[in-house]
């Protein structure tokens, strides 16, 4: 028994020592082939830009689109340049621009210092024929890259040539960032041509240069190869960007050549830059810089919006504004204080944002919810003892929604409006009084209205939509410094115009509804808990709208000391009476 044991212990021990051997030859053998790999990408044929004999000056000569193999330098080389006799050739511009990895495009076949630029949109300045190189130094993903030529006249501007922030020392780059709100882009200074660099004791700070930023926003949820290719194409070129792009004039008043937009989770942006200088006629563009508002092949939840929970809670809440639409079934307490809650914090955001005091984020959360819930005690406490002022507050917190969803639409970032505010809030008084004097003429209730303000609001966020934009632009202001120079494109796309339309049908179908569910006795939009004075008199107003027939939209108050007016003609035994009140059908038709 022993002996057994001791034959299979060095059974056990031989297969150690083999399988220890073969590993140690394996890791022998791995590094050879993997040297031979990247041997055998290092060879690649170069890819040649030619410099054509038709030039096309300030524009595209030339365009390629590849594939960067694995853990690969590729040479990316000039030709015909400086065989090119054309007298106002200046230099060659040329542009590396990565479909979402990173890769590194350097004056040299080895990466050193001072000689390359790493990110997705890359370029370098040549001034006559020679070789750039392409790293793709990630060890398991190809890349898709496409790689311009641009020929620019020898009195155009030279883009970066002031260049305080990259490596290399004319980088022709935009500095693009993605904050939480908002997409920085930081253009560094341009420097007069080569040629006239000898007037002037200093190029940069005495060049009279003009900046000019234009962007192009992509389709919504759009994130495929050829649109990325696409949009970055079109603002290669000065014309194209004129034709495709949108010029975005706002800058911060410190920093010039900064651009500030605001994030559209689901989108892609593509940004460029043109340098003019008036004084010797000569133009360029920067890279075009590229960037998502989400993280489209990291978590595609967070650009299509996919919150289960958060969708849930909204189809709840338009369900519930839906009924209220058609029965007025909420009270006082629930309407009034949330209504003047809201009206309380938009002025607590107006007095922050006029004093101008720099405060913490949670200190600023903190005053917000504050002035908020001291809003929802009052509109509690004026529900319960003056339900016509809280009618008339709650009128012109509604006229303010109003005011603010419109504009929106129309100019994107409302505060980029020199005293915007004050002309929202004279206009949403003015709706207010209008809606309260008004409201009682054309029977339209409340409960209309505050229902209609949820559905809204709700089917935006089921829906996943933009359309509360606009009043994201009030709390958002407080948080980002100089908000009124960051840009919001107000263009609404596929899933803001479905949202839309939903929000439109559920009104119209909640309407309709309402005009014919005509209880007994329907609850007053604003009656009171706890004054039976006011509740014997709200009680009985009827629940009527404009789209009411002629029998209910006549009938106001069914204790009223009026007999019912007869409206509309006979059409048969059916409907001949001879007064209303001796006619038990027609009257319960009224009261129905």
């Amino acid at each position: 028994m022993g002996g057994l044991k001791l034959r299979i212990n060095l059974c056990f021990l031989c297969l150690y020592i083999l399988n220890r051997g073969y590993c140690l030859n394996q890791s022998e053998v791995q590094p050879h082939n993997d040297q031979t790999k990247q041997n055998l990408t290092l060879l690649r044929d170069p890819i040649y830009l030619n410099v054509p004999k038709n030039l096309k000056m300030n524009d595209i000569n030339d365009y390629n689109e590849v594939v960067l193999p694995v853990y690969s330098r590729t040479t990316i080389r000039l030709a015909n340049f400086s065989l090119n006799d054309h007298p106002t050739m200046g230099y060659a511009l040329v542009q590396l621009n990565a479909f979402e990895y990173n890769v590194t495009l350097s004056y040299n076949s080895t990466i050193i210092e001072g000689g390359h630029l790493t990110g997705q949109n890359l370029g370098l300045l040549m001034y006559e024929d020679g070789d750039l190189y392409a790293f793709n130094l990630n060890p398991y993903q190809p890349v898709w890259v496409s790689i311009v030529l641009m020929i620019y006249n020898s009195s155009a501007p030279v883009p970066g040539g002031c260049n305080l922030e990259f490596p290399v020392e004319t980088s022709p780059v935009l500095n693009v960032t993605l904050t939480p709100a908002t997409i920085i882009v930081d253009t560094p200074p341009a420097s007069v041509a080569l040629q006239f660099r000898n007037n002037s004791s200093n190029a940069c700070g005495n060049a009279r240069l003009k900046y000019e930023s234009y962007y192009i926003q992509m389709a919504s949820h759009d994130f495929s190869q050829r649109s990325y290719f696409n949009a970055l194409r079109s603002l290669m070129g000065y014309a194209t960007a004129k034709t495709a792009g949108h010029q975005n004039t706002l800058s911060s008043p410190l920093h010039v050549n900064r651009h500030e937009y605001g994030r559209q989770p689901g989108r892609g942006m593509v940004f460029v830059t043109v340098v003019t200088d008036s004084v010797h006629r000569g133009f360029s563009l920067y890279v075009p810089g590229h960037t998502y508002s989400c993280r489209p092949f990291d978590d595609q939840s967070e650009c299509y919006g996919l919150n289960i929970p958060w969708r849930m809670v909204a189809l709840l809440l338009t369900l519930l504004a839906a009924l209220e639409v058609v029965m007025g079934w909420l009270p006082v307490t629930i309407k009034c204080p949330t209504m003047l809650g809201y009206l309380m914090l938009l002025l607590c955001i107006e007095g922050l944002q006029h004093l101008g005091t720099v405060l913490p984020t949670t200190a600023v959360t903190a005053v917000l919810i504050t002035a908020a819930l001291v809003g929802a005690a009052i509109g509690l406490l004026l529900g319960a003892f003056a339900p016509q002022a809280a009618k008339i507050l709650c009128a012109f917190a509604a006229g303010y929604l109003i005011v603010i969803t419109q504009l929106g639409f129309i100019n994107g970032n409302i505060f980029t409006i020199s005293h915007v505010s004050i002309y929202m809030w004279i206009v949403a008084l003015i709706i207010g009084l209008i809606l309260s004097l008004t409201l009682p003429i054309l029977l339209v209730t409340r409960s209309v209205i505050f229902g209609a303000i949820c559905i809204f609001y709700g089917v935006n966020m089921v829906f996943g939509a933009r359309l509360d934009y606009p009043l994201k632009h009030s709390f958002l202001r407080l948080f980002v410094s100089n908000y009124g120079s960051v840009y919001v494109d107000p263009m609404l796309d596929e899933v803001d115009g479905a949202a839309l339309a939903a929000f439109i049908i559920i009104l119209i179908v909640c309407l309709f509804l309402r005009s014919r569910y005509q209880p007994e006795v329907v609850q007053s939009d604003f009656q009171t808990a706890w004054s039976s004075r006011h509740a014997f008199n709200d009680a009985l107003h009827t629940s009527t709208v404009i789209s009411a027939d002629d029998i209910f939209s006549y009938q106001q108050f069914a204790n009223t000391s009026y007999p019912p007016v007869i409206t509309r003609w006979t059409s048969g035994d059916d409907d001949v009476f001879e007064s209303p009140r001796s006619n038990f059908r027609f009257f319960q038709r009224l009261r129905r």
